[in-house]
């Protein structure tokens, strides 16, 4: 899985591919010590029966003692780095996953109408728990080793 610091190598990866081509683009978090650690990636899954490239970005900020903020802040970054790369994804189906569990017995269900509102507002497809594995698997797996 490459790191990515400049989202315009990530653009033109994506140009590469054929239109059969989906992109995810999700961010997950994680509490260690006095910092908070967030996880950006953007999965370029390749026509399906080519498997997939993941990019991602790890970023470290003073501690997010509310999870109602830390949750949005992952929205935002996902959103963020979606909206970077509208303009390479020429038709390819595009998603923003969401690490937002709706099962009302979660914690993180608190925000999803926020969250889901704030992503459709910028023209950009929602997708939750368990079907978002841009976040709850792929940025989960590297936020785990920090």
């Amino acid at each position: 899985m490459p790191k990515f610091r400049d989202i315009e190598e990530v653009k033109e990866f994506i140009k590469t591919t054929d239109k059969e081509t989906s992109i995810y683009v999700g961010c997950d978090s994680r509490q260690l010590r006095d910092k908070t650690i967030f996880v950006t990636v953007i999965v370029v899954h390749i026509s399906s029966k080519y498997g997939a490239k993941v990019f991602w970005n790890v970023e470290k900020v003073p501690k997010i003692n509310s999870l109602r903020q830390r949750l949005m802040e992952e929205v935002n970054r996902a959103v963020y780095h979606a909206l970077m790369l509208m303009d390479a994804v020429d038709g390819r189906h595009f998603e923003v996953h969401l690490d937002i569990n709706p099962d009302e017995n979660t914690a993180s269900s608190v925000i999803v109408k926020e969250a889901v509102g704030y992503v459709l507002a910028q023209g950009l497809t929602p997708v939750l728990k368990p079907d978002a594995i841009a976040a709850s698997c792929a940025a989960d797996y590297i936020t785990e080793r920090y």
